[in-house]
């Protein structure tokens, strides 16, 4: 009997284990600059700035990698949504 409750009490820290590594990991990885043809400076009108994935506390992107200039854009630019 102390078998079964000591194979139980394993699995459930097991499962306790992977529970906190899937939710403290990033679901999605960030891609490079070139892959999303990341560009310093806009010359469409839209700039990161307005994209709905920038974090202007960092300058940085959810979805890019490294710094990002608030003037600049990418392919996955989404205009964020009017705050009312």
């Amino acid at each position: 009997m102390s078998t079964a409750l000591s194979r139980r009490s394993f699995f459930k820290h097991m499962l306790a284990m992977g529970a906190v590594t899937f939710l403290t990991s990033p679901l999605q990885a960030k891609v490079t600059k070139l892959t999303i043809k990341y560009q310093e400076k806009s010359t469409n009108g839209k700039k990161c700035k307005e994209c709905l994935h920038f974090l202007a506390a960092t300058n940085e992107c959810k979805l890019v990698e490294g710094k990002i200039n608030p003037e600049g854009w990418c392919s996955y630019y989404v205009k964020a949504p009017k705050k009312a």
